[in-house]
């Protein structure tokens, strides 16, 4: 399956494949916020959210300063 992580395409082999195993298999650095196609998913969800062919994702860290 071919998705879009950060604007990047990558090919996942796993299928079906759920944000909480995009996440295993990607590993980002916590923490994190997901938006799936521009929608933001709760931490929750991860195991239930299904990813499809062409999907974007993209992983956000928060940005600290002052």
């Amino acid at each position: 399956m071919n998705i879009f992580v950060n604007q990047e395409s990558k090919k996942i082999d796993d299928s079906p494949l759920y944000v909480d195993t995009l996440l295993n298999i990607l590993q980002p650095k916590s923490p994190f916020a997901i938006s799936l196609n521009a929608q933001f998913i709760a931490k929750s969800n991860y195991a239930s959210t299904l990813i499809h062919e062409n999907d974007h994702i993209d992983i956000i860290a928060p940005i600290t300063g002052g």
